[in-house]
């Protein structure tokens, strides 16, 4: 009787604990790991080449406020910080960067394991290009970056949760400068797992591919960013 009673007690508790969570404020961190590939076309010489870093660091954080049950707007922002490698031949100048990314996103709940949202950000992406044949130098350049975000995934339960991602956009430069770039776009793919513990802070693991291109500027670019990185949240 006892043994039953107290399944019972834990059956209702996870049936409990199991739905959304529904609480109004939910600040995240994310410190990360991740992977860069530069490709450029200089169009005037009609030269080419690739770059890629190793291993760099990043860290991001995000504060979601939840305006009704199926509606939320997040802000988030973060910072990354890039070694490029030397090129197998030639220099390359600047090479250190770092690299920015602030924004919002408005997210619509379609059903318990599915959300939609719009999303407008600035985000950092890097172009280069020969000053010599064997000389070259890296340029940071801001875009504003607008689009779609689908994700699919248990955002909020006891125990074990996934989730999966895509999001697509637009880029168009900020401004101009010694390199001249025009608007492009890219994409996002993610996955994540992790574990829900109690109080309402949440532990995971995510991993990602990001793609963003510029291929009709004078100095195009392609920038490839892999990654993977470990995440903290907490609802109130």
């Amino acid at each position: 009787m006892k043994f039953a009673f107290l399944c019972l007690t834990l059956l209702l508790s996870v049936s409990v604990g199991a739905q959304i969570n529904e609480e109004t404020h939910d600040f995240s961190f994310e410190y990360g790991l991740m992977y860069h590939t530069l490709r450029g076309e200089q169009k005037a010489n009609n030269s080419k080449g690739r770059l890629t870093s190793d291993q760099n660091p990043y860290w991001n954080a995000a504060y979601t406020y939840r305006m009704s049950q199926n509606s939320a707007v997040r802000f988030f922002g973060g910072i990354q910080i890039v070694r490029f490698n030397e090129p197998q031949f030639g220099s390359i100048k600047k090479e250190d960067q770092v690299f920015d990314s602030y924004g919002l996103e408005i997210i619509r709940r379609m059903s318990p394991i599915f959300k939609a949202s719009i999303f407008a950000m600035s985000q950092d992406h890097p172009t280069y290009f020969a000053r010599t044949p064997t000389e070259f130098e890296i340029v940071k350049k801001s875009f504003i970056q607008s689009g779609m975000h689908f994700a699919l995934g248990q955002r909020r339960r006891i125990g074990l949760l996934w989730g999966t991602g895509v999001k697509g956009y637009f880029i168009f430069p900020t401004k101009g400068g010694e390199v001249i770039t025009e608007a492009g776009a890219g994409g996002e793919a993610y996955a994540r797992l992790g574990w829900v513990g109690p109080f309402g802070a949440l532990y995971q693991g995510k991993g990602f591919y990001q793609v963003t291109t510029a291929p009709n500027a004078a100095i195009n670019f392609t920038h490839e960013s892999l990654g993977y990185c470990f995440q903290v949240s907490h609802s109130f």
